[in-house]
């Protein structure tokens, strides 16, 4: 009885420290200086979920889409365009601290690129 309490608390801590780290994500988020092409990110947690917006190019707010964190892990796509044609943005990465390492590219594989995102100081923690 009492490893079944003991395994049910650490599940229950893990959880808990989950749930911390995604309310750190939380704010706006910007690509550094001379990335190319220049990533923006308006991110808000809800437990393991996440929404928000992406700015396009074009200054046009994408919204994000199956926005998902687990632990320091951050997933989501955006529906984008690119010369006329839709496509699907793909993205994953680890958040720490005030700093996201991402992988942003298209669902078929065809372009990708890593950046780091800064939380912008009017967001930072």
């Amino acid at each position: 009885m009492r490893l079944s309490r003991a395994i049910s608390l650490l599940v229950l801590l893990a959880a808990a420290t989950s749930l911390l780290y995604a309310a750190d994500v939380t704010g706006q988020w910007k690509s550094q200086e001379g990335d190319n092409p220049p990533f923006q990110f308006t991110l808000k947690a809800d437990g393991a979920g996440l929404t928000g917006t992406m700015l396009s190019m074009e200054g046009k707010e994408l919204p994000i889409a199956d926005g998902k964190l687990d632990g320091d892990s951050i997933s989501f796509t955006v529906a984008s365009e690119w010369q006329g044609q839709p496509i699907k943005l793909v993205a994953k990465g680890k958040l720490s601290g005030d700093e996201i390492q991402l992988t942003i590219g298209t669902d078929d594989g065809s372009w990708s690129t890593d950046t780091t995102l800064k939380r912008t100081p009017a967001t930072a923690k």
